[in-house]
């Protein structure tokens, strides 16, 4: 019973977080030269498992002038995209028509501010999608300010909002990225990390565990919904990036 009402919470928290995209623009750093045009460079991450491959974006915006293939990786992040054209953002699949026609098809679209920020474009499948889509694409600003070296930012991918704390300080996770938490006093020892969900009148424990930090690095925990129906305990995925000029090799991957 637990359970299915925790699965209830998160299925009426998705509205919530597909309404958090637009409240994560506040936080992008705008260029009012032309409204109706985008220019930013952004990377891409899968948040769950699906057909990733063939999946296009058009540099300017329109395919019919060119296509670039999306590069997914379940464990890191593909940098090295750009984009410069109209508003919004779109991502598309090649097909055919019964007349042997090539066409493209839209399965994928964001709306976005203007921004000069570079941006971390995560991708999940939208309810009673197939695995070749629809996309639901999400979004968080990729600069020293909101990912700076030395943090940990949490992005909360299961549409509802967690309550706890992280070593001695207090966090809400809303669905969406987190402001960063600097990680520095952690460095000496594991920080332990409890965090919980509300259910009406009861509360639920949903994670707890210990996490190292390194320094020179920059921590992104993605928080996934469990993995049964009869689990109460979420998942999290780790992505580390080292920050400094030359990795040490024994904290490659850290």
């Amino acid at each position: 019973m637990k359970a299915r009402r925790f699965l209830a919470a998160l299925l009426l928290c998705f509205v919530a977080a597909v309404g958090s995209a637009k409240a994560q623009e506040a936080g992008l750093q705008t260029d009012a030269e032309d409204p109706l045009s985008l220019n930013f460079d952004f990377s891409v991450f899968p948040l769950e498992s699906a057909e990733w491959k063939g999946v296009l974006y058009a540099p300017n915006g329109d395919p019919t002038d060119g296509v670039e293939e999306l590069v997914f990786n379940p464990h890191e992040r593909t940098l090295g995209y750009s984009y410069s054209g109209p508003a919004p953002f779109r991502v598309f699949r090649r097909l055919v028509d019964p007349e042997g026609e090539e066409f493209f098809r839209s399965v994928g679209e964001i709306s976005l501010k203007p921004t000069r920020d570079d941006l971390i474009l995560f991708f999940s499948l939208t309810p009673d999608a197939s695995r070749m889509g629809p996309y639901r694409i999400q979004f968080m600003v990729d600069s020293n300010y909101t990912f700076p070296e030395d943090s940990v930012v949490f992005f909360n991918s299961t549409g509802a909002t967690f309550y706890g704390v992280l070593g001695g300080e207090r966090v809400i996770l809303e669905p969406g990225a987190s402001k960063p938490t600097d990680v520095s006093s952690f460095f000496d020892s594991p920080a332990p990390i409890a965090l919980v969900i509300r259910d009406g009148d009861q509360i639920h424990r949903v994670l707890v565990n210990r996490i190292r930090f390194f320094p020179d690095r920059r921590t992104l925990m993605i928080l996934r919904p469990p993995a049964s129906p009869n689990s109460m305990r979420i998942r999290t995925q780790r992505l580390t990036e080292y920050m400094g000029d030359v990795a040490p090799d024994s904290d490659r991957g850290a």
